[in-house]
């Protein structure tokens, strides 16, 4: 990285912690913020920090628990956009910001928001999950809302007359989720594993059920490995290979807990190759859960969908065909207010189409009135 380009990233890390003059405003139409997540687009990090030229901005007021907070986000593109500065001055979450990597830290643990500034671009990841774009306007770092909202643990009343969102503190689940870990490094390859373990739910039983499923999980990726490497031989002391995971929590209410977990892997070649993997436990049993336990109260929910998957995917680019219906278990998340259906790198798309994800509120899918969780309490 250039000198220049060092000295501006600085600048910028002393105007998140200043909070700095936001930018004029024009009058325009507000709208709420996009429903359709960062965190499972294509994983492509290479997101340019231009200030937009053809959108003007609007400004949103800001406030916590109904509380004025002094500080203003945007409406662009029809997204909303909070300041860094937000985080620490009016949520009151750990900020700091590391000039010698230009690397932004925002909050702890597995919900930690890491945005790195190089080479022109700002990579913005959740514990090391790859999320989308911050954006860079007029040299003020600003981040999408909706990963406050998806993954931080809030919630918003949006305010469209008053061009003003207040923000709160979503009801969560009462579990404490840390990370476990697995490195392990060789002149063949390098490897670095991480899954989430859960405690303080007061269930015991359902604790270990679903810690289980993710020991397991990752005993079999390093049973993978092993079968790998053996058949590699010595051919990977020239070119070491990569493994490497994350996961990012992306529900936990309502008695549920749903999480994301991606695994990349280098093994030679032109590029790598990535897999998710989504899970959904009950917390009362620590049952996995299926969309039939979801949808349940919708008896053509798999046609409904079936249907408009069929369609989202024909019309992709890079759709490679073959598509005939979801398989028996489906890969699926949640997300506050909805279920995200996903599908695999080369599963139907082209390997540049990344994982095709499709999101459906619950009352897309469910009558009037219908719990997705009414039969898991």
């Amino acid at each position: 990285m250039n000198k220049m380009m060092r000295l501006g990233a600085i600048a910028v890390g002393a105007s998140l912690l200043c909070g700095g003059i936001l930018l004029p405003v024009d009058p325009g139409h507000a709208t709420a913020a996009a429903q359709k997540p960062q965190a499972v687009q294509n994983g492509n990090a290479n997101a340019a920090a231009t200030k937009n030229k053809n959108t003007a901005p609007n400004a949103v007021a800001l406030q916590v628990n109904g509380e004025k907070t002094g500080l203003q986000g945007l409406l662009l593109d029809g997204k909303t956009f909070v300041p860094a500065a937000f985080f620490r001055d009016a949520l009151k979450i750990p900020t700091s910001y590391d000039s010698k990597s230009k690397t932004y830290k925002i909050g702890q643990g597995y919900r930690q928001l890491t945005i790195e500034m190089a080479g022109g671009s700002v990579i913005s990841s959740i514990n090391g999950f790859y999320v989308g774009e911050a954006k860079l306007i007029n040299g003020r770092l600003y981040v999408p809302f909706q990963w406050v909202k998806d993954y931080l643990g809030y919630g918003a009343v949006w305010n469209k007359a008053a061009k003003q969102l207040n923000v709160m503190k979503s009801r969560e689940n009462k579990v404490t989720v840390t990370t476990s870990s697995y490195d392990k490094e060789s002149k063949q390859a390098s490897v670095h594993l991480q899954y989430p373990q859960l405690s303080g739910t007061g269930n015991a039983e359902a604790e270990k059920a679903i810690n289980a499923v993710f020991e397991k999980e990752i005993g079999d990726y390093k049973e993978h490995i092993a079968k790998v490497m053996k058949e590699a031989g010595d051919q990977s002391a020239t070119d070491p290979y990569t493994f490497g995971n994350s996961y990012l929590v992306t529900y936990n209410q309502n008695g549920v807990l749903s999480l994301l977990l991606e695994y990349t892997e280098y093994t030679g070649g032109a590029h790598g190759m990535t897999y998710r993997t989504g899970y959904t436990f009950s917390l009362k049993d620590g049952k996995a859960l299926g969309l039939s336990d979801l949808l349940g109260a919708n008896k053509d929910y798999k046609k409904q969908l079936n249907t408009r998957l069929g369609k989202e995917l024909k019309a992709n680019p890079g759709y490679l065909g073959g598509f005939k219906g979801m398989k028996e278990q489906p890969d699926f998340y949640l997300l506050p207010g909805r279920v995200q259906i996903f599908f695999q790198l080369y599963e139907y798309t082209a390997y540049a189409a990344g994982f095709p994800e499709f999101g459906f509120a619950w009352n897309e899918l469910l009558p009037k009135g219908a719990n997705p969780f009414g039969s898991l309490k």
